[in-house]
């Protein structure tokens, strides 16, 4: 099944939330359940925001919002419109790596990455009812009679470092170091000649900055593009979840874009909930999208705010649509890797589909010093917002960088997983002008190599090299995993190594191994990797077997249901 989207408001505008098929079955594709009436809606604003009772959802037009700011209304008469009509979405071209010899290249070196908006793009399209490409899975996507079924999901959305670091993991705590280090090694499940590695990194959960105040300035997009309840009415509808978690130390503005920009909250305190939650329940979506305005007023606000040892950080919210000012990956990388030294970061959350623009929401963030974050429901703003707020926004350690140093007498060839616009030059790692990403108090991120023994019959790249000096012998060691950062509390530049040996390999190594393994081999169905092996739909399930139910991977397996 497919789902569209197009306006925020009815009547005059196109409708908010085409459910293509959706009424045959009575039930909506989302991350929540939605009812679906038949009429026209206005955006309201909640009536509690302007009372003195709290903050709640109630809405001051009763009749039109019968149920909930979650109601989804279609009018009886409306028409699909094409494929084409709706689906301009930009994605990257993305060239996956191969298997690298050790003999030639024994070190691999990557920025840390704890962005997830790949998992949760890619979600939103398996229930508008992306599909497969063709050849893999059941085939059922080809369907001629689903509007829009033919379509498969584009390689460009898949980015397996994120979908990895989407889902928690029991990694060790980390005690006398800021990060914990923790190693899995086994036998990979695609390919019997080869062993999966993940590695995965904990910080400690100590947000110091947080204590100081959280100088927290909202870009959003306000752009006609935005004027659908998937975008800005999802986001209006989320902000209070956000403010739960702020108090009076820290401070909120708000700057909005569109054909020009506008200041419309400054330094307001978190406490104020009320005042926060009508100015943004007063937005209005219309006009182009002049990010380069909007971006500009943000940090000079953030600048002005600044809170020296806090939290100093634009949270942009948009589709992506940048259509005036600066409008390509190379300009929006220059400006904001300039901007990031003045100690403002910039993280970023996606909205909306149709013509969402991911390259350059993935860009600012990673340019930025922020995360990537999409947002396809309710219960996943909620989750950023939320829970994970300090892990998302708070900085604790900048400029993260792995470095994993393979022993050819134990390890033949190698292949990192993923992290293809994340690798860095190997002499980079020690270069503390280098910049690599940052990551929050209590936060994981995972790193996956598929990996070669030395012993193998697997045959990988060139044959034998003439000047290489004799293959060492003797070591169990299979490789050395070193971690660099900058300590945010006091700015020096640390290191923690761990050293993945023979003892380390594993028949079964656990739950979480196995669930990785199925995230990956999932990963590479959905960009046709020409890795993926004897990867299929059914082994993933094997692999995750009933540990998902009662837990936050419960929506994995609702993904390979819609994909069955």
């Amino acid at each position: 099944m497919k789902t569209r989207y197009a306006s925020r408001t009815f009547g005059t505008c196109a409708m908010s939330l085409v459910l293509a098929g959706a009424l045959a079955t009575g039930q909506l594709l989302a991350c929540g359940s939605a009812a679906v009436k038949d009429g026209a809606r206005e955006t309201a604003m909640p009536a509690e925001v302007l009372s003195d009772e709290g903050v709640g959802y109630a809405y001051e037009d009763t009749e039109a919002m019968a149920t909930s700011p979650n109601e989804v209304w279609m009018p009886t008469d409306y028409v699909a419109p094409s494929v084409t009509d709706f689906d301009t979405e930009e994605y990257a071209a993305v060239d996956e790596g191969g298997f690298v010899l050790v003999a030639t290249r024994p070190l691999s070196t990557v920025s840390s990455d704890v962005d997830t908006a790949s998992w949760c793009n890619l979600r939103r399209m398996v229930r508008q009812g992306y599909g497969l490409p063709t050849g893999k899975g059941s085939g059922s996507q080809q369907d001629d009679d689903w509007y829009g079924a033919a379509d498969t999901i584009p390689a460009g959305a898949v980015r397996i470092e994120e979908m990895l670091n989407y889902f928690s993991y029991d990694y060790d705590t980390p005690a006398d170091e800021p990060f914990a280090i923790t190693a899995h090694l086994g036998p990979c499940p695609w390919n019997s000649q080869t062993e999966l590695l993940t590695l995965g990194f904990a910080s400690a959960p100590e947000d110091v900055a947080a204590q100081k105040g959280r100088n927290l300035v909202f870009l959003i997009d306000v752009s006609g593009s935005m004027d659908s309840d998937d975008k800005l009415g999802l986001l209006q509808d989320s902000f209070a979840t956000l403010l739960e978690q702020l108090d009076a130390n820290d401070r909120v503005s708000i700057v909005t874009y569109a054909s020009g920009e506008e200041l419309v909250l400054e330094g307001v305190p978190g406490d104020h909930q009320r005042e926060i939650l009508r100015a943004i329940y007063r937005l209005r979506a219309d006009g182009s999208t002049n990010g380069q305005r909007g971006l500009a007023l943000a940090y000079e606000v953030a600048e002005r705010n600044f809170i020296e040892g806090g939290v100093n950080r634009i949270v942009m919210a948009s589709d992506g649509d940048l259509n005036v000012g600066m409008t390509s990956e190379s300009e929006l990388h220059d400006y904001v890797s300039q901007k990031r030294e003045t100690g403002v970061y910039l993280s970023v959350l996606g909205f909306g589909s149709g013509n969402y623009k991911d390259t350059k929401m993935e860009t600012l963030a990673d340019d930025g010093n922020g995360s990537y974050h999409y947002i396809d429901c309710q219960e996943e703003a909620e989750r950023v917002f939320g829970e994970r707020l300090c892990a998302n926004l708070v900085p604790f350690a900048d400029d993260v960088k792995l470095q994993v140093e393979f022993n050819p007498a134990q390890v033949k060839a190698y292949r990192l997983i993923g992290y293809e616009n994340r690798a860095m030059a190997d002499e980079d790692f020690r270069d503390d002008t280098a910049d690599a990403g940052d990551v929050g108090p209590g936060a994981q991120f995972t790193v996956a190599y598929e990996v070669v023994r030395a012993d193998s019959e697997l045959e990988v790249g060139s044959g034998d090299l003439k000047y290489q000096e004799t293959v060492p012998t003797g070591s169990n060691e299979w490789l050395t995993a070193t971690l660099r950062y900058r300590s945010l509390e006091d700015g020096e530049v640390r290191e923690q190594e761990v050293v993945v040996d023979e003892d380390a390999w594993q028949e079964d190594p656990g739950d979480d191994w196995r669930f990785q393994a199925a995230v990956i081999e999932l990963g590479m169905l959905m960009r046709d990797s020409e890795h993926a092996g004897t990867a299929s739909l059914e082994s993933v399930r094997e692999l995750v077997g009933e540990q998902a139910e009662g837990s936050e991977r419960a929506g994995f397996i609702e993904v390979l249901d819609q994909l069955d």
